[in-house]
C-alpha cells in the first residue's frame, strides 16, 4: 500500500531551521521555496532531501502553483525594508496564495502588534507588519489552521559581526579598557529577555506544532529558549568563553545609535512600555517551546538533543569563541 506523507512547504528567510528539523520526519515531505534555485542555501537544502522550487513569491499564480499539493506551509516574510502598506500586501497576498492552493495547515512567523498593544503608543513598523499579515491569515476560513509563531532575540546574532554594531561592538569591538562592552537600553520590567538558539531550536518547535495543528490552532507560541536579562548575556559569555566583558546601557532610548535602522529603537520602546513583556499573549516563558521541542526529538527517532539551548550553552560552546577571537577588532 502506498503511503503518502505530507507535503509541507516552507517559505522565508527562517526556513532552513524548520526544513532540517522536518526533513528527519519520514511523514513529512518538505519543499522549499525560494526566489533563488542556484543560492548555496538552496542547495545545501537539496542535498538534506528537501525538493526546491524556484517562485517569486510576490506573483500571486506563481506562488498559488508552487504551493499546489501543500498540507501544510511555514511562511515568514522580511519587513525591515518595506512600508507598513506594501509589506502587509505582500504577505497577504502570500496568504491567499496559499488558500488558493488548498494548504490547510499554516504556522506564520508573526509578531506582536505594537500599535494596538501600547495604545497607539509606539508603531514599530517591522513588528506591526507581520502582525497585521497575521490578523488575515487567522480570520480566512480556508485555513483548516493557523498558528502563529513569535520568535525571540536571536543567540545566533551573537556569532555575526554585522549584528556586532547593534551591541555597541560586543562581543567583537573591544574598548579602552580592554573590556567587550555590550550597550543596549532597558528592557523594561525585570530586564530579562527571550532569547532563541535559532538554528538548533527554532525548526523543532515549527515542527512540532505540525505534528498536531488542531491543538495549537489560533494559539500564538513564544518561541523562546532561556530568558535571561544583558547583564546575564555578559557574565554568561564571559563564564563560557574567557573573554572580559561588561554592561552598560544607554538610559535613553534615544542615545542608542541606529546605523540607519530606527526598528531597533523602536523594539526597545515598545518593550519599555509593556514592561518587558515582548510577546502580548502572556508573560515570557519557556515551556511550551520546551514541550514542542520535545514532541519533534521523539517523533525524530531521538536525533539531536530534547532540550532547548540556554544563553550559558551557547556560549560555551567552542563555535562561538572561535569566530569571537577571528572577528575582533
Amino acid at each position: 500500500m502506498a503511503i503518502h506523507n505530507k507535503v509541507i512547504s516552507v517559505i522565508g528567510a527562517q526556513g532552513g531551521s524548520v526544513v532540517r528539523s522536518l526533513i528527519q520526519n519520514p511523514q513529512f515531505e518538505v519543499r522549499c521555496i525560494t526566489r533563488n534555485q542556484s543560492s548555496p542555501q538552496a542547495k545545501e537544502l537539496a542535498l538534506l532531501g528537501a525538493s526546491v522550487v524556484q517562485a517569486d513569491t510576490t506573483n500571486t499564480a506563481v506562488l498559488e502553483q508552487a504551493l499546489s499539493g501543500s498540507w501544510g506551509l511555514f511562511m515568514n516574510v522580511l519587513t525591515e525594508e518595506t512600508t507598513l502598506d506594501v509589506g502587509t500586501q505582500q504577505g497577504i497576498g502570500m496568504l491567499a496564495s496559499a488558500a488558493a492552493a488548498g494548504v490547510k495547515h499554516v504556522v506564520y512567523s508573526s509578531a506582536p502588534h505594537s500599535e494596538r498593544l501600547t495604545g497607539g503608543t509606539c508603531l514599530a513598523k517591522h513588528l506591526d507588519v507581520k502582525a497585521r499579515i497575521e490578523c488575515w491569515g487567522r480570520a480566512n476560513p480556508s485555513f483548516e489552521t493557523f498558528t502563529p509563531v513569535m520568535i525571540s532575540w536571536y543567540m545566533d546574532n551573537f556569532c555575526n559581526p554585522d549584528f556586532g554594531m547593534f551591541f555597541g561592538g560586543f562581543p567583537f569591538k573591544k574598548d579602552e579598557d580592554g573590556f567587550l562592552t555590550c550597550r543596549m537600553p532597558l528592557s523594561g520590567g525585570d530586564e530579562t529577555l527571550p532569547w532563541l538558539h535559532v538554528e538548533n531550536d527554532f525548526g523543532d518547535i515549527v515542527h512540532g506544532i505540525f505534528l498536531n495543528p488542531k491543538r495549537w490552532n489560533q494559539r500564538v507560541i513564544q518561541c523562546t529558549g532561556d530568558l535571561l536579562s544583558w547583564e546575564g548575556i555578559v557574565s554568561a559569555f564571559t563564564k563560557g568563553t574567557g573573554q572580559k566583558a561588561r554592561f552598560q546601557p544607554y538610559m535613553l532610548v534615544s542615545d542608542m545609535p541606529t546605523h540607519g535602522w530606527e526598528g531597533i529603537r523602536e523594539l526597545f520602546v515598545y518593550s519599555q512600555l509593556r514592561d518587558g513583556e515582548y510577546f502580548g499573549n502572556a508573560p515570557n516563558e519557556v515551556s511550551t517551546a520546551q514541550y514542542l521541542k520535545t514532541a519533534a526529538f521523539k517523533a525524530k527517532g531521538g536525533k539531536g538533543r530534547e532540550s532547548l539551548t540556554t544563553v550559558k550553552e551557547f556560549f560555551e560552546q567552542k563555535e562561538v569563541l572561535r569566530v569571537v577571537l577571528e572577528n575582533q577588532w
